[in-house]
């Protein structure tokens, strides 16, 4: 899949999906009974924490009148509709918005925000809409997942260099049918004189303390990383965290396993990916 096709990817992927409202569900019954007005949620893995720099999203119903996208560099009003963000210490901040519908809403978690529990407050033209609270902390390692819902084999990119020179070659992690959830592993051969390298695609991890502190594990194996690209918040890769590495041989066989980063000691959504 080439490096345009996932940055196509990565936009559906935070807009709306099926698979993600279900997983998100159980968390939006429980945000309402404690009296929340809905559910805030890690845009890559649908888990209850996210971090600065971020992307996340609202889940609810009645959130907004109109269904619009923005494009970057992504405004902080849209469709009528604004999020207003204040943190444990009291810092407000309006977050860009991504995606406005009756039932999510996509947002770009701002930077500088303090750790803590924080307000999410929806914003329309007659004033208050709802609020809700969710765990903010500095980092909330998620991987995107080509299934969009935070489970399932892992959204990535690969290319293949052949040695010796310097001609490369894509290849294939995923591929998906035309189906909702249907997105499944493709084995990749690790090689031998034509190496493979990756990169991963994640939210959540600009906030940490350096890169010595973010591990990749896949199996029962730490994977040692190339790089580790955060993006600025004006571009259309905004939020995104890209992490590179090569596919070491020693994995050779290891078939569809787990793939997680930890970052900081906290640990990401676990993805799979499938080496032959």
């Amino acid at each position: 899949m080439k490096q345009a096709a996932v940055i196509v990817f990565l936009a559906a992927a935070v807009a709306p999906a099926q698979t993600m409202k279900e997983l998100v569900k159980p968390y939006l019954v429980q945000a309402l009974d404690n009296g929340n007005s809905f559910v805030s949620v890690s845009a890559a893995s649908g888990m209850l924490l996210i971090a600065p720099d971020s992307l996340a999203s609202i889940y609810g119903s009645n959130l907004a009148a109109p269904t619009a996208f923005a494009p970057p560099p992504y405004p902080t009003e849209l469709g009528g509709i604004s999020v207003q963000v204040v943190d444990s210490a009291g810092n407000s901040q309006q977050a860009p918005l991504l995606y406005v519908s009756p039932e999510q809403i996509n947002f770009l978690m701002p930077s500088g925000m303090a750790e803590g529990l924080t307000t999410i407050n929806l914003i329309g033209a007659a004033g208050m809409m709802g609020s809700g609270m969710v765990q903010n902390q500095n980092v909330a390692p998620a991987l995107f997942t080509a299934n969009g819902n935070g489970q399932g084999v892992v959204a990535a990119t690969a290319y293949r260099t052949f040695i010796p020179g310097t001609r490369t070659g894509p290849v294939a992690v995923f591929q998906c049918g035309t189906a909702p959830g249907s997105c499944v592993s493709v084995p990749i051969d690790p090689g031998l004189d034509a190496p493979v390298t990756i990169t991963l695609y994640a939210t959540g991890i600009k906030g940490r303390s350096s890169d010595a502190g973010v591990t990749l594990t896949i199996g029962n194996t730490v994977v040692p990383l190339r790089s580790i690209t955060s993006s600025d918040d004006m571009g259309p890769m905004s939020g995104v965290d890209q992490i590179t590495f090569g596919l070491p041989l020693s994995l050779r066989g290891s078939g569809e396993v787990d793939i997680f980063l930890t970052v900081d000691g906290v640990n990401s959504n676990h993805a799979r990916i499938n080496i032959q």
